[in-house]
């Protein structure tokens, strides 16, 4: 793949998961039929599980971590490694009788350089242990829309520094979100009027980090989906590659 092809996949990677704000860390694993991106937050709020629309070449049966990634996030947006005279790849060394991918070198046209060095494999697998989802149903899948972000948004800024959360139902084939209680200040915001489906049951998930991932549909597609049992999923495609996001809820 072209140097610019490297960087415009680590640029989708932190996007969806560095410029969150809530995850330390994650692992790229590669093989011949596709690269996959993973992660979870300290809390285990959020499961991110992702794959990249191609096999990246550099990351084929390999493992990679990601951590310090500001520095990552930050040599990307230097001036001088985007110019279109700069290079930007992935070094590897022989390990153990294999080749293996260690770092980022970005080199400007002016000769200034900068290395990102990655977790190896055996390190990321010992902080990140493989994330295993086979899948669920989901009761009622909407598509977000910006009047939805924005009414969300404001209600978070009055709210959220007395509730955290929301609770998702369904009232008459509208879903809607309830947040705060009938003992305390609350809110009931009507997401979608038309939906299929129900979800009747008392779970909680946090506005703040939900937001946080619905936000990225500025340039993508998402659909936000929920079940009784106590599920959301919020998959986001980027054009480049999809990603997960998967909320286990708080009763």
């Amino acid at each position: 793949m072209a140097d610019n092809y490297i960087k415009d996949v680590l640029k989708d990677v932190l996007r969806h998961t560095h410029d969150l704000g809530i995850f330390e860390m994650v692992k790229v694993k590669g093989s011949s039929e596709e690269t996959g991106v993973e992660t979870v937050d300290a809390d285990k709020t959020v499961i991110l599980k992702g794959t990249l629309n191609n096999p990246v070449v550099d990351f084929i049966d390999a493992t990679v971590g990601l951590s310090s990634m500001g520095v990552l996030k930050g040599y990307i947006q230097y001036p001088g490694f985007e110019d279109e005279n700069a290079t930007v790849q992935v070094k590897t060394q022989d390990r153990n009788g294999e080749t293996v991918p260690t770092e980022v070198e970005f080199i400007s046209a002016d000769g200034t350089d900068a290395h990102y060095r990655f977790m190896l494999a055996d390190v990321i697998n010992q902080q990140l242990k493989d994330i295993k989802f086979k899948g669920a149903e989901f009761d009622v899948t909407i598509e977000p829309t910006q009047k939805m972000l924005k009414d969300l948004t404001y209600f978070n800024s009055i709210l959220g520094a007395y509730e955290a959360n929301f609770s998702p139902k369904t009232e008459d084939g509208a879903l809607v979100f309830n947040v705060g209680d009938g003992a305390s200040n609350r809110t009931k915001i009507v997401v979608n009027n038309d939906v299929e489906g129900e979800i009747n049951t008392d779970w909680n998930w946090p506005l703040d980090v939900v937001l946080r991932i619905l936000r990225l549909g500025d340039n993508s597609t998402i659909d936000m989906s929920f079940n009784n049992q106590g599920l959301l999923q919020i998959k986001v495609d980027s054009g480049m590659g999809v990603y997960t996001y998967l909320l286990p809820a708080r009763s």
